[in-house]
């Protein structure tokens, strides 16, 4: 008898993600057809196979194997008609073998950002501006700007005396106006024995 394999998809406007979770899977057979996707294969120890039922058609000459991992079956599939779907499967209705791959997911509004990102509409860099490429190419470790050439000659430096020592510095190096703590001893004495009276 036949395993049914835990199954993850996602999906672009043309096309879909699907992830079937099989060790080492040896795969016997995957055929798309109208709405159906046919999948039979085997791990070292067990035999799997799923039919998934889309919510609507699927090229089927377009289904293909495209990973190359050994824990999983990854496979893309171009929709026959070029639309968001609001599930993948023809029923509704939750199925415990059937999880979104948020690994692959994207939103219909995330397409249109990435449109006009390319575009370079509402703020986006477009023109292909790599902005890695760019880092990199300023030099100094990291990616960061290279300072090595600065000379410390017009740097202010201050003069520590013992005068200063109990001034209190900001953050900025500036004298701060606050005032010293007091110490708060008897009221801590008188609260304790208040305390032990009661």
């Amino acid at each position: 008898m036949s395993k049914q394999p835990q199954v993850l998809w996602a999906q672009r406007e043309s096309l879909l993600f699907i992830t079937i979770e099989v060790d080492d899977a040896k795969i016997e057979k995957l055929e798309g057809e109208g709405n159906k996707l046919f999948f039979q294969g085997s791990s070292k120890t067990d035999k799997y196979e799923t039919t998934l039922e889309f919510f609507d058609e699927i090229d089927g000459a377009s289904v293909k194997h495209t990973g190359s991992s050994t824990r999983v079956v990854e496979i893309t599939i171009q929709k026959k008609t070029p639309k968001w779907w609001p599930r993948l499967l023809a029923t509704k209705g939750k199925v415990h073998w059937l999880k979104v791959d948020f690994g692959k997911w994207k939103d219909e509004d995330e397409d249109e950002e990435v449109d006009e990102a390319a575009a370079g509409v509402g703020g986006g860099l477009g023109n292909g501006f790599d902005l890695n490429q760019y880092m990199s190419s300023l030099g100094g470790a990291g990616g960061g700007a290279d300072f090595n050439g600065l000379d410390d000659e017009d740097d202010e430096h201050y003069e520590f005396d013992k005068d200063d020592q109990d001034d209190v510095y900001n953050p900025h190096g500036h004298v701060s106006d606050m005032p010293d703590l007091e110490d708060n001893e008897e009221e801590e004495g008188d609260e304790g024995k208040a305390e032990i009276k009661a």
